[in-house]
């Protein structure tokens, strides 16, 4: 196991707008595995975790020999933050296995044209910046300048935080999210076209 950087995907069955959103296939797995099974790729070997409430997706898990963490229903909800459910993980994490990873990537699994390889010049370019500052984090966004939801790079100290954040590094990604089925049809023609 990795020590130093857990990967945490949340991961939760209840979407509203497209149903079983986060299980949906992509190239014949299920939307989270997909993404899980991308960032197992990067060099950096991350430790990487799905958190849900859903015991259809702890089964896949299993399945899929994914590590996976039981969210409480109550991070679970529309409403619920998703940061709360990166630091229900990163805190069960700690105490489970003993150890504080130096980062934590909040991954999004409706962000399916994800590649490790961004990841990878992401977790480069995280650690040169702010080399001496314990709380920062790195967040991807679009071309548009706007945060698309594909991943977030915190130190340990930046994912308990509970102020605004000073130290801010963005990376620019492609990638499309998943909300509804005309942005799933899109997304699936784009990785079809590219593979």
């Amino acid at each position: 196991m990795n020590k130093k950087l857990v990967v945490i995907i949340p991961a939760r069955l209840g979407s509203q707008r497209l149903k079983n959103k986060n299980i949906l296939p992509v190239k014949g797995l299920p939307m989270f595995v997909y993404v899980a099974l991308e960032a197992k790729k990067s060099k950096f070997k991350p430790s990487v975790f799905i958190s849900s409430e859903s015991k259809k997706i702890r089964v896949l898990c299993k399945k899929f020999n994914l590590s996976f963490i039981q969210r409480p229903k109550k991070l679970s909800s529309n409403s619920a933050e998703k940061q709360e459910a990166i630091v229900h993980g990163t805190s069960y994490i700690s105490k489970k296995f003993k150890f504080k990873p130096k980062a934590v990537v909040s991954l999004q699994c409706n962000s399916p044209e994800f590649n490790y390889k961004d990841l990878d010049k992401a977790l480069k370019f995280f650690k040169k910046k702010f080399p001496q500052k314990k709380k920062k984090e790195l967040i991807s966004i679009g071309h548009d300048n706007c945060q698309n939801a594909a991943f977030r790079i915190m130190t340990y100290e930046a994912v308990f935080q509970r102020t605004l954040s000073t130290n801010i590094i963005v990376f620019y990604t492609k990638y499309l999210d998943i909300h509804t089925n005309k942005d799933y049809k899109k997304v699936l023609k784009l990785i079809n076209e590219r593979s």
